[in-house]
């Protein structure tokens, strides 16, 4: 483009308008408290419209639509009204006024029109518009490079263990890791570590605060600092599959951040993705660490192509196959504005506000039985919570049935089996000196980047001792 001569008349054809254009306008004292009509066409003229109208006219109690034009004698007024409870006046004609029988045909016309409007913004806010859905990268490095890559992450650890500038480099490595296409990269320096505590868990936590405190560099060099958060969130099927991806969970972000007193120039996002127990596990809760840059660019996480992906559950959901799902809600939130003890006090109204939201993002998907909601906390601890509380309610619940044809839970004892397909142990409830199993049930590892099989088995213990329930752990037995 180049700078228009000062002097010279306006070029460039213009682009038509609407015939009907409808708006808000602003005073010295803010927002008027009604609409604007513009008529483009001939007659062309600007009017106010405002609604909830009960002006009395002759068809005002008619069934089907009737309106009229009327005039106000003592204010000098011509007023369009209908019964749909919509009136205009303070018409301006930019031209000869037409005839009161042809400002009615216009208006009615006009009235057609804003009910499209309506239906059209109903429409999208029912259903918002689709934001661009970005894939995570999924490309396993060649072999030889894999190695490499291992073995430069492992000795990066060892040296954040006597060097404390070195952890900067570390937690630089481990980012760039986690970001890529290989998610065995960093399981398996881990894995490589088991002998060296110190050094193992150094990576780890710069694992984990990676995608707990994530740091985003945007195109125009700038930075954001986020936190992320997530609300445990378990619903049952009574069919097979389980979506993820929910648009109309953004309107969470708003009730979500009233409720725990955001600041209101301060960022909350609701992720409209959730993340499912089994997603978690598949990679090693590794995809988290992609959401803050995606969100922040405006677009959905989609942890697979999302066309297959609702492919393979539109099949799924054809078979009957009745399962309890256990799943996560993330939320970014600005570095330092949410406070735990604060967010802690204010968790009732929180699920108050965010549940029936949920639940509406949710059903407009995908059927599912019964929801529940638990508190928002930071990610690591929401996962914790999540899945502790998971195990309790579902073992409790087990054991109330199973001790239900017995005298007492003394009569009760547990075998536990830990099954890697299930990230958990299969617990099975018998009655004592009994090779019979009453009932099964399963005790599930928090998902973490590194999974704590040992503290899963001692929750189980501590669990059991508590129920006075006997507890022997029975070997995986390898075929």
């Amino acid at each position: 483009m180049r700078p228009h001569p000062r002097n010279a008349h306006i070029k460039g054809d213009p682009f038509v308008p609407n015939r009907f254009i409808f708006g808000d306008a602003v005073d010295d004292k803010g927002l008027e408290p009604y609409e604007y009509i513009v008529h483009t066409e001939s007659p062309a003229f600007i009017c106010r419209l405002v609604g909830n109208d009960d002006m009395p006219f002759e068809g005002r109690d008619k069934e089907g639509f009737a309106s009229a034009v009327l005039y106000d004698d003592a204010e000098n007024i011509t007023h369009y009204v209908c019964n749909t409870g919509m009136r205009m006046f303070d018409f301006n004609f930019h031209e000869e006024p037409p005839t009161a029988a042809a400002l009615q045909r216009i208006c009615d016309e006009a009235m057609t029109v804003y009910e499209r409007l309506n239906k059209a913004y109903a429409e999208r806010e029912a259903n918002p518009p689709q934001r661009e859905m970005r894939v995570i990268p999924t490309e396993p490095l060649p072999p030889a490079e894999r190695q490499s890559a291992i073995r430069k992450l492992m000795e990066k650890s060892h040296e954040a263990v006597d060097q404390p500038m070195a952890r900067m480099q570390l937690a630089a490595e481990v980012q760039q890791v986690l970001a890529g296409g290989d998610q065995a990269v960093f399981t398996e320096a881990q894995l490589g570590l088991l002998a060296e505590p110190a050094a193992r868990d150094l990576l780890v936590e710069a694992a984990r605060k990676a995608i707990a405190f994530p740091e985003v560099v945007r195109k125009d060099g700038s930075f954001a600092s986020f936190e992320l958060w997530a609300l445990p969130l378990a619903f049952s099927r009574a069919k097979g599959g389980v979506w993820w991806h929910y648009p109309l969970m953004e309107r969470v972000e708003l009730a979500l951040a009233d409720a725990l007193e955001v600041p209101e120039k301060s960022i909350l996002w609701v992720s409209p993705t959730i993340f499912t127990l089994d997603m978690l596990n598949e990679r090693a809760c590794q995809s988290l660490v992609h959401l803050a840059p995606i969100m922040d660019a405006g677009c959905d996480f989609a942890p697979a192509d999302p066309e297959a992906s609702r492919a393979t559950f539109d099949a799924a959901e054809q078979t009957a196959d009745a399962q309890l799902v256990l799943a996560w809600i993330p939320f970014l939130a600005e570095r330092g504005v949410l406070k735990q003890d604060r967010v802690r006090k204010l968790a009732r109204k929180a699920l108050d506000a965010a549940m029936p939201l949920v639940q509406q993002a949710i059903s407009n998907e995908m059927e599912y039985g019964e929801a529940e909601l638990f508190a928002p906390l930071p990610i690591w601890d929401a996962l914790e919570a999540g899945v502790r509380a998971w195990n309790r309610k579902r073992l409790g619940l087990t054991v109330a049935i199973s001790a239900a044809g017995l005298g007492n839970l003394r009569e009760l004892e547990a075998v536990a089996e830990y099954q890697p397909e299930l990230q958990g142990y299969d617990v099975a409830l018998r009655k004592a000196n009994s090779e019979e199993i009453i009932a099964r049930t399963p005790w599930l590892v928090v998902p973490d980047v590194a999974s704590d099989r040992q503290a899963c088995w001692q929750d189980l213990v501590d669990c059991m001792k508590d129920a006075g329930i006997t507890l022997t752990e029975q070997q995986t037995r390898w075929h």
